[in-house]
């Protein structure tokens, strides 16, 4: 591609992202500059925190954020007509994410911890206020999740991989209030009165810190609950990208392609909840025993079982034209598809 169609479609992506929402294209673009200078202050600060330099952390968030973001103005141009509703939604949306990587940006450059930082009152007020952001961003994407269950979308294997990609999204961003528990022994060094510095961990039966995997830092030796928060928050892209792949095979039946794309989601959505309960039993990622095992299993029978079931009614069910695509059934009103 040339220099200048790869202008022009980046220009054409932005006038699209601009429609659709203002303040979320705007946010996109703060993500993105957020990672980049926070890159470069991986390679001039030298400084670590628990183990890992200190600007990692800001970099992955804001590169999380950015891919969000997308994601999230993508289920927007399958409700363009709303217009109101979209423009109000991704304001929301684009404030929480700015004000929560102010808040992760600021404490790193403080040298000190975001998360869980009860240490003075100053540190107590930016992690309470993060909690708050984050709480109106979950339920936000709930609303916008009932708005998507709503809409008539023609494509009924990408309307059900959007939906249920949402759904597992909300699961995930839920589970992050795991992490927020004051531990016990938090507790009671709050019950003798002592001013805990820390409430609530990544780890569930160790301290944070220790030994984990490379980049992420998931706990190699205790439970852990950001790989079941990473994994669920990122079915809001794997599932439609899922469904987009099997829409170009086009040997594949529409029933086929359903089938095949609800019972991706039962999957997504049990590795999810199984990761989730491997961290609550105090378990790491990297070791499952009999009762993960067990739960992995559940998620394969599940799985199964929704992909003939689904196969099922819809073969029983007589062939359907295709509805003529419009606002709500185009596949993206971002990419022009």
């Amino acid at each position: 591609m040339s220099k200048n169609a790869s202008d022009s479609s980046l220009g054409r992506l932005w006038r699209k992202a601009w429609a659709l929402s203002p303040a979320l294209a705007v946010g996109t673009v703060v993500m993105v500059l957020g990672a980049v200078f926070t890159t470069l202050g991986l390679l001039i600060d030298s400084r670590q925190l628990l183990g890992e330099p200190l600007w990692l952390k800001p970099t992955k968030f804001y590169v999380s954020l950015a891919i969000y973001n997308v994601t999230v103005l993508y289920l927007l141009s399958f409700l363009s007509e709303r217009r109101r509703f979209v423009r109000v939604v991704g304001a929301i949306l684009s404030a929480c994410g700015v004000l929560e990587m102010v808040a992760i940006t600021l404490q790193a450059a403080r040298g000190v911890r975001s998360h869980f930082n009860v240490a003075t009152p100053f540190d107590g007020f930016i992690f309470s206020s993060m909690g708050i952001t984050i709480t109106v961003l979950w339920v936000t994407m709930m609303v916008l999740g009932v708005a998507l269950l709503r809409a008539k979308l023609s494509d009924r294997p990408l309307g059900s991989a959007l939906r249920m990609g949402l759904l597992v999204g909300v699961v995930g961003a839920g589970l992050g209030f795991f992490m927020t528990t004051p531990r016990p022994a938090q507790i009671e060094n709050m019950k003798t009165g002592q001013q805990p510095m820390e409430a609530g961990s990544h780890t569930i039966g160790g301290q944070d810190g220790g030994p984990g995997l490379p980049v992420v830092g998931w706990s190699t030796t205790a439970g852990d609950m950001r790989p079941a928060h990473f994994l669920g928050l990122h079915g809001m892209q794997v599932l439609p990208l899922l469904a987009v792949l099997l829409g170009r095979r086009r040997k594949h039946s529409e029933g086929l392609r359903l089938a095949l794309v609800r019972a991706s989601g039962v999957v997504y959505l049990g590795l999810t909840l199984a990761t989730a309960l491997q961290a609550l039993r105090g378990q790491p990622i990297i070791h499952w025993d009999a009762i993960g095992a067990a739960s992995l299993s559940l998620v394969v029978l599940a799985s199964l079982a929704t992909f003939a079931v689904s196969l099922a009614r819809t073969r029983s069910q007589p062939a359907r034209g295709m509805e003529p695509m419009g606002p709500q059934s185009t596949p993206s009103a971002l990419t022009g598809g």
